[in-house]
């Protein structure tokens, strides 16, 4: 249903760090902050475009707990996750997000493939 993977490593620093990652090959992005303490999602998506074929946060900064479940299930699966990580939905996964802390995500697609193909219901 949802896959978390990791940015790789590639060197650490005094001025930082420096990690990699890959994703579908769709160049629409929605940048996003949200407050620690907020939710957003309580929807899902059929696929029917390329935005939310899979769709794909980036969590680039913070910690998030990820609520999910497939539509025809009444069974909830929460997966926490820490930047900077990659949180891929398949189609059919309703889903929202507890921001543990504040956090800036990007959103790979655009906003008309959400208006597009959302439909809202809780998890």
């Amino acid at each position: 249903m949802i896959t978390i993977r990791e940015f790789n490593d590639i060197g650490y620093d005094d001025r930082g760090e420096t990690k990699s990652f890959a994703i579908k090959d769709y160049g629409q992005f929605v940048y996003l902050t949200r407050k620690k303490g907020s939710w957003c999602g309580n929807s899902y998506h059929r696929g029917i475009n390329e935005g939310t074929r899979l769709k794909t946060f980036i969590l680039l900064q913070g910690e998030v707990v990820v609520h999910c479940r497939h539509v025809d299930s009444s069974s909830i699966e929460s997966i926490r996750v820490v930047a900077p990580s990659i949180i891929e939905i398949k189609p059919f996964v309703v889903h929202n997000m507890h921001m543990e802390s504040d956090v800036m995500i990007l959103e790979n697609n655009s906003i008309s493939d959400i208006q597009e193909d959302v439909i809202r219901e809780k998890v």
